[in-house]
């Protein structure tokens, strides 16, 4: 079963199939999102017009105003013609009458999804756990970053007592002090989910979650977020969330999770953790 891109004019893509049904409602309800956006473009169009013109008496052209409408419109009409072709493509007996070759190959992906957790669960406590390049480096080059740091921060302090006799937050100290922030910010909470997660795939207790939401945040450097859920070896549910530096896991999915016995809800995904087991 091939996955299509459903997608709004101006929304996030949504993988989905739309013979089995696989995320065909997330895509039906990306595209009546971008629908119900259109009259909030309007209304924000329209007032911003009428603030420059009426109340900050600046002309501007109305020409801009109407290209923006019609950029509105252009998106509505394609969210509704794909939100229109998301309904025709998908007939209700595609649930009940599943043809022998589709059923195969959701037992083939069932069984695909299966091995990898048997093979996870003959591994011996403790795992072997590696980190990952990223969360390597930092913790590699973060403790030999304060001999610099704690040097540099000498010089700059002795240079400027010796040219000024007073001790001031400015110039080089100011710019010294703020990079050391900056890389004490990033460096210490990378080491320490590192430090969480090599001790989760290291000792934790291994279950298959399920997908329950995914979404790409926005920004420039756009991440694949996804929520999952699960139930412990008592039964009970637990949820869970992380970034999927892959960007090919969505909703309905399974993937294994470590988490700890004690407190489900530490848990962490394989697929998102900043380590990596040696053996897998």
């Amino acid at each position: 079963m091939e996955a299509i891109s459903g997608s709004g004019f101006w929304s996030t893509p949504k993988p989905y199939c739309s013979f089995c049904g696989w995320n065909l409602n997330l895509a039906r309800g990306i595209e009546r999102k971008s629908l119900k956006q259109l009259p909030w473009g309007f209304l924000f169009i329209t007032s911003f017009y009428a603030a420059l013109r009426y109340v900050f008496k600046i002309e501007f052209p109305f020409f801009f105003v109407l290209i923006a409408c019609v950029f509105l419109i252009f998106g509505a009409i394609v969210s509704w013609r794909r939100l229109k072709l998301l309904k025709t493509s998908h007939p209700e007996e595609a649930y009940t009458n599943v043809l022998p070759s589709v059923k195969a190959a959701q037992d083939k992906a069932k069984q695909a999804r299966r091995d990898p957790y048997q093979h996870l669960q003959i591994l011996l406590k403790p795992r072997q756990v590696r980190l990952k390049s990223v969360p390597r480096a930092i913790a590699f080059a973060f403790p030999i970053s304060w001999i610099f740091i704690v040097y540099f921060g000498y010089l700059i302090v002795r240079d400027q007592i010796a040219a000024s006799g007073a001790l001031s937050t400015s110039g080089n100290l100011a710019a010294f002090l703020w990079f050391t922030f900056i890389w004490a910010l990033i460096a210490i909470p990378t080491i320490r989910s590192a430090r969480r997660d090599r001790r989760l795939l290291a000792e934790g207790d291994l279950a298959m979650a399920t997908i329950t939401h995914q979404e790409l945040t926005s920004g420039k450097h756009r991440r694949s977020e996804i929520h999952f859920q699960f139930r412990d070896a008592a039964g009970k549910l637990a949820l869970g969330e992380g970034t999927d530096d892959s960007r090919l896991l969505y909703e309905d999915m399974e993937i294994p999770v470590f988490y700890n016995p004690d407190n489900p809800l530490e848990n962490v995904a394989l697929a998102t953790a900043s380590c990596e087991l040696v053996e897998f």
